[in-house]
């Protein structure tokens, strides 16, 4: 197969589009959890569980998605992952019960491992050279699915009482959440259908023993002259993965690492310890309590997501 220099920036790309419908389904809820709470008749709890059903069903998920990805390979999972997603949304848009929602919602929970694979893969199809921008942009579509899914709900909720006919024909007006989790389809479809036209990991293709496979998928990422030394890599790479696990384990906590496990336990507390995803989760319902109404609510949840895509902005430029 001939060298594409662009190959691996387009399969990462692809991938990173999980971290988009992430990011859409983790703050597309903000909209609709007050409707629901209405329609259903929901006390406090059950609105909490409404929310927190992905989030703890990906407590699941993230557990056994490493060893199933070695299994069965970091594509196949990604293409489950992205069908969760599909299936997710289209059951949360035509649910009928409040437990008919927390099941689609918790099954859209088991495909947040996406937020392990994606990098992983990412990682694995790059070059060693642009591997840390590559992978990064995973993170930047979470972001950026959290500030769409903000700007999505408050143009349903803005179309909803426009009083044109194509909306009460689509029924926009009487459905108005539904709308709001069911445009998730969109994404995920998309996710799901260009999933199929990336390689499989040339790494996890060479622990499989399918090193020819795993040859060609390396002499589309890299030119002819580096194919053999990057195939050396993965091979000397896989050796050290294959020891037991308590050694790899014990290889976390060594010197090697310790810099890298501090600074990544630091940021996860922080990040997690200001309370953001509260913000997330019910930006519109925090500010429609502050009496300013529903569509201005709305408008102010959008600043919110406008306010997040600057501080992305400046950054990467």
């Amino acid at each position: 197969m001939d060298y594409r220099p662009h190959y691996s920036l387009y399969c990462a790309i692809i991938v990173s589009l999980g971290g988009f419908v992430f990011g859409f389904d983790a703050s597309v809820i903000s909209g609709v959890i007050g409707a629901v709470s209405t329609e259903f008749n929901l006390t406090p709890i059950e609105s909490g569980f409404v929310v927190a059903a992905p989030t703890l069903s990906a407590l699941v998920g993230t557990t056994i998605i490493g060893p199933l990805s070695d299994a069965l390979g970091r594509k196949k999972v990604l293409i489950i992952i992205a069908f969760l997603y599909v299936l997710s949304a289209l059951a949360s848009a035509f649910a009928t019960s409040y437990f008919m929602l927390v099941a689609a919602r918790a099954l859209g929970g088991f495909a947040f491992a996406s937020l392990v694979i994606a990098p992983l893969y990412i990682g694995e199809i790059s070059p060693a050279q642009t591997r840390g921008k590559r992978v990064s942009l995973n993170q930047l579509n979470i972001v950026v699915g959290l500030s769409v899914a903000y700007f999505t709900n408050y143009f349903i909720l803005h179309v909803s009482t426009s009083g044109a006919n194509w909306v009460s024909t689509l029924g926009i007006d009487m459905h108005t959440w539904r709308w709001m989790l069911g445009l998730e389809i969109v994404p995920a479809l998309v996710f799901f259908l260009a999933l199929f036209s990336i390689s499989d990991s040339p790494r996890w293709l060479m622990l499989k023993g399918r090193s020819d496979e795993a040859r060609k998928v390396v002499a589309t990422l890299l030119p002819a002259e580096q194919v053999a030394a990057e195939i050396n890599i993965i091979v000397q790479s896989s050796a050290v993965d294959a020891g037991s696990l308590w050694t790899r384990i014990g290889a976390i906590f060594g010197p090697k690492m310790r810099l890298a496990l501090i600074v990544g336990i630091v940021v996860g507390i922080t990040q997690q310890i200001t309370g953001i995803n509260a913000i997330f989760f019910y930006a519109p319902t925090i500010f429609e309590q502050s009496g300013i109404g529903t569509n201005a609510a709305f408008a102010q949840a959008v600043l919110v997501g406008v306010s997040m895509w600057c501080l992305l902005y400046l950054p990467w430029h």
